[in-house]
């Protein structure tokens, strides 16, 4: 049973001038530890923070009815798995809070935009 969706569209060109603008302080205030690993090894850095920035805030949206309080960007982490696939990674307390709720996470890029969308549906 699906319990909330998220969606998100960013532009990447905001984000490429938000990267402009702000530099390793806006880059820090999206992304965790371990994005930022991943950010600092990618070739096309606005496309990937572009990527990360929809999913974070369609996982945001979708956790609406779980959470009273907004999460900050940087503690909703998203890693792909060994097949490439996106994985959502919540702070214990987060976590918790959802129960027996999964995240489906889907992301896309396309030339000047990325999407995201996050379904929180009823686990095993």
């Amino acid at each position: 049973m699906i319990r909330s969706i998220g969606l998100d569209i960013v532009e990447i060109s905001r984000i490429r001038q938000d990267i402009s603008q702000f530099g390793d302080r806006f880059v820090r205030r999206i992304l965790g530890e371990k994005e930022r690993s991943i950010y600092d090894r990618h070739q096309n850095k606005e496309t990937f923070l572009a990527g990360r920035f929809a999913a974070k805030e369609a996982v945001i949206k979708g956790l609406n009815p779980f959470l009273q309080e907004r999460p900050s960007l940087n503690v909703v982490q998203i890693i792909n798995d060994s097949t490439g696939a996106p994985k959502l990674t919540l702070p214990p307390d987060i976590q918790q809070r959802l129960g027996s709720a999964v995240c489906l996470l889907s992301l896309t890029h396309e030339r000047n935009y990325a999407a995201a969308v996050a379904i929180f549906a009823e686990g095993k």
